[in-house]
């Protein structure tokens, strides 16, 4: 069993380097060209759904019958797998990123992240207020941003969630646009380290947007703690840990 699943791990491995390297091109049109930025954004979930599909991994996305996909967005979703990163941007949802500054150390995947999405030093107070001056300009030009909360696979007992940082609900409130919690049940059922990977198929769930109508900065503790019960509600639910 566990010759099958390390064949599994490498083929799946080689799969999404190949992927990423087939549509590599239109993330870098992205780059280089501005008028094309959303277009890459967009060939994000083209990315993680062509991967999904060439591991043989089934995915459900749904979405609540509330969500606009015209509207802008603070989309947030619990961080257990590094898995969880494909099942995020598999939604429906162009949104630049907001992530660890190690992945910039990655040839090609760090320099398109790099350049495509937002990077942070969490523990430089400098960086992380460049992170918050860059992602309330992107709301401005009509971007959805995209965050794991908690800060990164940060949970000790799987499905509970660390705590969310503040970053995902201060823009939310600064610009007013609602936040869209996303549930990801089954991503640390498929990959629970940092390589191998197990046969499962992968829900992601798109909840209810939550308005930041009636909080400000001076309650977002109840607005975060909002966001997190609905997401810590639906993992409940769903997971049960093998």
């Amino acid at each position: 069993m566990k010759l099958l699943q390390l064949i599994y791990s490498v083929y799946a491995l080689l799969m999404f380097t190949l992927v990423f390297l087939l549509y590599s091109p239109f993330l870098l049109l992205g780059i280089w060209f501005k008028k094309f930025t959303m277009t890459a954004l967009w060939f994000h979930h083209i990315i993680a759904r062509s991967f999904f599909i060439s591991i043989f991994m089934p995915y459900n996305i749904h979405y609540h019958e509330k969500i606009d996909l015209k509207k802008q967005y603070v989309v947030i979703a619990n961080h257990f797998s590094f898995i969880d990163i494909p099942a995020f941007v598999a939604i429906n949802i162009p949104m630049k990123l907001i992530g660890k500054l190690a992945v910039s150390n990655i040839p090609l995947l760090g320099y398109i992240f790099k350049n495509l999405h937002i990077y942070v030093d969490r523990v430089d107070k400098e960086s992380r207020k460049k992170t918050y001056l860059e992602s309330y300009n992107l709301v401005n030009q009509g971007f959805n941003i995209g965050i794991f909360p908690e800060g990164g696979i940060k949970a000790e007992k799987v499905p509970i969630m660390a705590p969310f940082k503040d970053g995902a609900f201060a823009i939310a409130l600064k610009k007013q646009i609602p936040i869209l919690p996303v549930s990801l049940p089954d991503t640390y059922k498929i990959m629970k380290g940092s390589f191998f990977l197990s046969w499962h198929k992968c829900n992601i769930i798109c909840h209810e947007p939550i308005s930041p109508k009636g909080y400000s900065l001076e309650n977002m503790e109840q607005f975060k703690q909002k966001c997190y019960d609905i997401l810590n509600s639906e993992l409940r639910k769903n997971f049960s840990i093998n």
